[in-house]
């Protein structure tokens, strides 16, 4: 999907208009989802992609809890950011939520949701939504990670790097389910002629 908006951005536009029409929106501030975002995003356009990340309200508390309130929280992050930024070819919201796996494990994930504009040959606009979700990480139920003010599981900005003793922090997390999306829709970026 990546592909099909960046390459049809490029085909439409004059070599001015480039820089402002690859513009990724996020609904997020944070330094950790930005740089996710762009390292995800990295390897899709020979043209430089800009991450604009703007503080947008999930509508769920700060600790979302189960698969439904996460994704709802990404989609109303990734939404609100279409709408801050009308300009970019593709909105993410990122969400990360604790739940029971199916083996009953309590996991933290994060639910990453992508919108785009889609124009189709009748000229008639929609937005198409993507979903995909982070691997989990195990959250220590020893007592061995304080918790957060507002009901966080960990009082930590990144406590993946932590859990996994340093082998993987909360940014990998993130710009690895981004890839995969990239990677699973066999993105390649066509050039103006």
């Amino acid at each position: 999907f990546i592909q099909h908006i960046i390459s049809s951005s490029i085909m439409s536009s004059s070599s001015e208009e480039l820089t402002s029409r690859l513009v990724v929106a996020l609904g997020s501030a944070s330094t950790i989802k930005i740089g996710a975002v762009e390292e995800g995003l990295g390897t899709i356009s020979q043209q430089p992609i800009i991450v604009k990340g703007i503080d947008v309200a999930s509508g769920v508390p700060p600790q979302p809890k189960g698969r439904d309130e996460t994704q709802r929280g990404a989609y109303n992050r990734a939404e609100g950011a279409l709408t801050a930024f009308p300009e970019a070819i593709l909105a993410i919201g990122i969400e990360n939520g604790m739940y029971e796996n199916v083996n009953g494990v309590l996991v933290d994930a994060a639910c990453i949701v992508f919108l785009y504009r889609h124009h189709d040959d009748n000229k008639e606009k929609r937005i198409v939504t993507v979903v995909a979700w982070s691997d989990e990480l195990v959250i220590p139920v020893d007592g061995t990670m304080a918790p957060g003010p507002n009901g966080e599981w960990s009082y930590l900005k990144d406590p993946h790097i932590v859990v996994t003793n340093g082998a993987r922090n909360r940014k990998a997390f993130l710009a690895d389910t981004i890839r995969a999306v990239i990677e699973r829709r066999e993105i390649m970026i066509e050039e103006a002629p």
